[in-house]
């Protein structure tokens, strides 16, 4: 009955597959775990810096706006 081996054979197999993905998917959600742990650490500073150069340069467009009605209001 070489037809038995086989099948016990490809149920290993499957089990032996079966235990890499578990030992991946928990070594993919470690990873990810500490990429998210690492990101929360240093996404407040940059964040930050980001805002900062966005608030300058918006804060730089209402002064050229102010200066800009000034100019037109003088013509009048």
């Amino acid at each position: 009955m070489p037809w038995l081996h086989l099948l016990f054979d490809a149920y290993e197999d499957y089990k032996r597959q079966r235990e890499r993905e578990a030992i991946e998917a928990n070594e993919a959600a470690e990873r990810e775990a500490s990429t998210q742990a690492a990101l929360a650490e240093h996404s407040d500073d940059m964040f930050d810096e980001e805002d900062d150069e966005h608030r300058k340069k918006k804060d730089k467009k209402h002064k050229d706006k102010k200066h800009k009605d000034k100019k037109h209001k003088h013509k009048k």
